[in-house]
């Protein structure tokens, strides 16, 4: 429903795209069932408060579940966009949406695990939340935090993995599809924006794998996901400066 609905308005959405997708098919609501229930997974992974120390303790699972709860819209989102603009429902495309699919379940329990540690302990060493602190600090021995960040890290980079591989084949497709010259670049654009997004993740890995024994090896491939802002702010002005650039040469070639 949540597809018809934006699929009916296209109200920031990209004018200059012809969207294929425009009806949603039965692979597209399959993959909104599968979204619908990892966000399920988040919350019932949480036990339910039977007094008020635990009613406290499910509050504070509030700050996590809306961190994760943004990250997997932001990934149904590109999945979405995806299927709008191309409508592509043969074999390749439901193997690589069923490779999402299982990353994305997989991808779960892990992210929600690590969204606890990151958010809350600080916020615990600030309100010195004693309770709190005990919990947080029992969930991950120390010599644990590498390989927590590689299962994190390794989940992450699947999604964007598999998002780039579903645009690649696209552009593979492109005159079966009718991609004019603007379509074409926004398909590598996408492309190379889950291929950055993929990378960040990756290169957290080999440092987690190359520092896996240092006390710091949480820091170390932690901060790497602090490169997304430099990273995506460039790419960004890159893509823009180039889309103008296009657009304007198309403009002056019709006239």
């Amino acid at each position: 429903m949540i597809r018809e609905a934006i699929g009916k308005h296209y109200i920031g959405m990209n004018k200059e795209f012809r969207f294929r997708g425009e009806e949603p098919g039965r692979l597209e609501n399959l993959s909104d069932g599968v979204f619908s229930l990892a966000i399920t997974l988040l919350l019932i992974s949480t036990d339910a408060p039977s007094n008020f120390e635990q009613i406290k303790k499910f509050a504070w699972e509030l700050v996590p579940f809306s961190a994760c709860i943004v990250l997997f819209l932001m990934i149904w989102y590109e999945h979405f966009i995806f299927f709008f603009r191309y409508g592509l429902r043969d074999m390749k495309v439901i193997v690589l949406n069923t490779m999402l699919f299982v990353i994305v379940l997989f991808y779960v329990y892990p992210m929600k695990f690590l969204m606890k540690l990151l958010l809350l302990y600080p916020v615990a060493l600030v309100l010195d939340e004693r309770t709190l602190l005990e919990e947080l600090s029992g969930m991950l021995k120390v010599q644990d935090v590498g390989q927590l960040m590689i299962i994190y890290g390794l989940g992450a980079a699947g999604i964007f993995t598999v998002l780039m591989l579903m645009y690649r084949y696209a552009l593979k497709n492109a005159r079966i599809l009718e991609l004019n010259r603007m379509e074409e670049f926004d398909t590598r654009s996408s492309m190379r924006t889950n291929f950055l997004m993929a990378s960040v993740p990756l290169l957290s890995v080999v440092l987690a794998v190359v520092f896996r024994d240092h006390k710091l090896v949480g820091m170390i491939s932690g901060f790497t996901y602090f490169l997304y802002t430099p990273l995506m702010f460039v790419h960004s002005l890159r893509i823009a400066r180039q889309r103008r650039k296009l657009l304007t040469d198309i403009s002056e070639s019709v006239n």
